[in-house]
């Protein structure tokens, strides 16, 4: 399994300076937990031999569902084993005993970013590891749901369809009469599992163009994921004719994803990682930043985007020309009224700059409107064609880099 993660992450970060520096911490993390597989598989099947459909009556006295959940901290993989009885949670059960032990591995990393990357390296690593266990001992025959649960947090991924939180068909299960059957089909291979595995509920990094690929014979499906509209063609499609689908919100956008490739599995069609790592945009506009946002936030800048038309309508107005990303992030953001944090602005060449807040439209029409701004402005941006990406719009100023 080690070779496969590691195809993953190399694949995921091939274009990224510190590759080398993330693949041996990769592989030197995996190592540490896999150390523990012996250990981890005994206790899982120790733990569902005791807490299991058939024996519920023995452990629950409450009318609510009760799951059993790998109990965890805020900053540790540590897991103990315990009972969800509907947001009461039982203490943990000190005979089994912990479950796994976090490595604790906190090497000097030269990167900063892919010090800011480590968590979720090893959650990743960790919950592919730990669900291919599930998979070993094939935990769906014990007819309960199996969680892990975050202290002081209502953040879990279940087992028994590798989903987070709200998007597990199991999330709120409270059926004491039905065993729980196996979700799936056929063990999902390693790809499948990073892939649910990476879809978390919170934060969500939207704005991204993340393309899938799915081979069955001679066809290959491509799926594409950008904000809350998904897309899926055939390889030999052009990029024109995808057919964008629009989803109500950021978590229907990650339950149809998980729906629509599982479709796909259960097909017969096998997910392989591309060659490249392709961002082709879904449409022309769909640009791409590093910003975390959650439902809420999203909600609102969906619903008070400006039409492109709208922004198109003033370049002509004023006889200017806004640079390609402004307008882009202007369509979508409008000034960052609903959320300012961590909006990566693209500045081109791959360099990306921090910003709080620019200009939203009211605001630029204004200025424009004034003729000694507007006189500069329109000195700035007729330089387009020359070179334009050293310019950006910040709130208040206009800043050179």
């Amino acid at each position: 399994m080690k070779k496969e993660i590691l195809e993953i992450f190399e694949n995921k970060y091939s274009d990224k300076k510190y590759l080398n520096e993330l693949l041996k911490y990769v592989n030197e993390y995996f190592e540490l937990v896999d150390k523990q597989y012996e250990y981890t598989k005994t206790q899982l099947e120790t733990l569902l031999k005791k807490y299991n459909f058939n024996t519920i009556p023995i452990f629950s006295e409450y009318p609510e569902y009760p799951a059993v959940i790998l109990f965890k901290g805020v900053d540790s993989w540590t897991l103990s084993p315990a009972i969800d009885y509907e947001g009461g949670i039982s203490d943990t059960d000190n005979e089994i005993g912990i479950i796994f032990n976090d490595p604790e591995f906190y090497p000097d990393l030269e990167n900063e970013e892919l010090n800011e990357l480590r968590w979720s390296i090893n959650t990743k690593i960790i919950l592919v590891w730990l669900s291919n266990i599930w998979f070993e001992i094939e935990g769906s025959n014990f007819g309960i749901v199996l969680k892990t649960l975050e202290n002081n947090s209502v953040s879990q991924f279940v087992f028994n369809d590798l989903a987070w939180d709200d998007l597990s068909n199991f999330s709120n299960h409270n059926d004491k009469v039905n065993p729980i059957e196996s979700f799936f089909k056929s063990k999902p291979s390693i790809i499948d599992i990073f892939q649910r595995v990476s879809l978390e509920t919170y934060p969500v990094y939207p704005y991204y163009n993340r393309w899938r690929y799915f081979k069955k014979e001679n066809i290959i499906k491509e799926f594409v994921c950008y904000g809350n509209e998904t897309g899926l063609k055939n390889s030999t499609d052009n990029i024109e004719n995808l057919k964008i689908v629009e989803h109500k919100t950021l978590l229907d956008t990650l339950k149809f994803e998980l729906e629509q490739t599982n479709n796909l599995v259960n097909d017969g069609f096998v997910e392989y990682l591309s060659d490249t790592n392709d961002n082709t945009p879904i449409y022309t506009g769909a640009i791409e930043t590093k910003f975390h946002s959650g439902q809420h936030w999203y909600y609102n800048e969906q619903a008070n985007r400006i039409e492109i038309l709208k922004i198109i309508n003033l370049e002509k107005e004023y006889n200017i020309k806004l640079p390609f990303h402004f307008k882009h992030y202007l369509r979508l953001f409008n000034g960052r009224k609903y959320n300012n944090i961590n909006l990566n602005f693209n500045i081109g060449n791959g360099e990306f700059l921090k910003v709080k807040e620019f200009f939203n439209f009211e605001e630029l029409k204004e200025i424009l409107s004034q003729k000694t701004k507007k006189v500069f402005l329109n000195s700035i941006f007729r330089k387009q064609k020359k070179k334009l990406n050293g310019y950006l719009l910040v709130k208040l100023k206009l800043k050179s880099f």
